[in-house]
């Protein structure tokens, strides 16, 4: 089936997107903790598939966790999601940031600028993680530079054509995944930014096993693929909440050193990214999507199970 075909599902979707972006629209700025509070309040309520998947999760991720501080910890997540939803749409629909949002700060700005100046454009790679939405926001508003943003077409296509006109208001230009390379590269020549979020599942064909939370995933090999083969700059940025202000951290650039051995190096390197999230997800904890079927795929002759 297309991506295009509008199904009912889709519009009962849409209609229920718009009515919650109509009621922020015709509402005070004051009023934004208490669209939160519903929000919070739809999560945990209609999303009861996603539920069983954020617990599971968190179940193989922490396994030395009770049970209460799993309980705690979801809790957590459906309050910071719905915190930063109804930020970022709050921020669409009224453009008053200072007013919507806490204190942003940038740590490390210069890092991207030193890989910028190699003129070979950079790479920066992320999760779903803190506000991701923001990264282009800030670096656009912050550092005066766009960026390029690598995505997937969104399965509501109804949805989809809000999400481009917000993610391009935020300062991001976006590249579908499909058939992505050419574009990819040629705005690499033009010394330009690619953002790309390389935390998702994705088939065994199309990624390479690593280790993850002490198990093992299926990673996005892309960011590898591209240095490795065009010695492309590139550089984690990751973008947290804390309490009274919003963080974006951008990291030296990777420093890699290849053995010779090309399979060996993609699976190293992708791992050291990786690696790379998991720390960060570990100090965060309740600012990760959770909600994602992360230990989907398995290495062949491993069981299939569920989250």
């Amino acid at each position: 089936m297309s991506k295009n075909t509008v199904l009912f599902k889709h519009r009962i979707e849409y209609a229920v997107f718009m009515a919650y972006v109509i009621s922020i629209q015709l509402s005070p700025l004051f009023l934004l903790p208490l669209h939160r509070a519903s929000l919070d309040f739809l999560f945990r309520v209609l999303g009861r598939r996603h539920s069983k998947i954020v617990t599971h999760n968190l179940e193989m991720a922490f396994p030395e966790k009770k049970t209460s501080e799993i309980r705690q910890l979801k809790r957590n997540i459906y309050k910071h999601f719905s915190k930063i939803f109804t930020q970022v749409i709050y921020l669409y629909i009224k453009k008053k940031p200072k007013k919507i949002l806490p204190e942003i700060q940038i740590r490390n700005s210069q890092a991207l600028e030193n890989s910028l100046n190699r003129g070979k454009g950079v790479i920066l790679f992320s999760a779903h993680f803190g506000n991701w939405e923001l990264v282009p926001f800030i670096i656009s508003r912050k550092l005066n530079r766009k960026t390029y943003n690598v995505a997937r077409i969104m399965d509501n296509p109804l949805i989809e054509k809000r999400v481009i006109r917000f993610r391009e208001h935020m300062g991001s230009r976006i590249i579908y995944k499909k058939g992505s390379i050419k574009t990819i590269l040629k705005e690499l020549r033009n010394n330009q930014i690619i953002g790309m979020i390389i935390d998702q599942n994705t088939l065994p064909e199309e990624g390479v096993f690593v280790d993850f939370f002490s198990r093992k995933v299926c990673a996005v090999p892309s960011v590898s693929l591209l240095h490795l083969k065009r010695n492309i700059p590139i550089v984690p940025v990751f973008i947290h909440y804390e309490p009274k202000k919003i963080v974006l951290e951008i990291s030296d650039e990777v420093a890699f050193r290849k053995t010779g051995d090309f399979q060996d190096d993609l699976i190293r390197l992708t791992q050291y990214c990786n690696t790379l999230i998991e720390e960060k997800i570990r100090q965060f904890p309740e600012q990760w999507l959770w909600f994602h079927q992360r230990w989907k795929s398995k290495p062949s002759g491993e069981n299939h199970e569920t989250g």
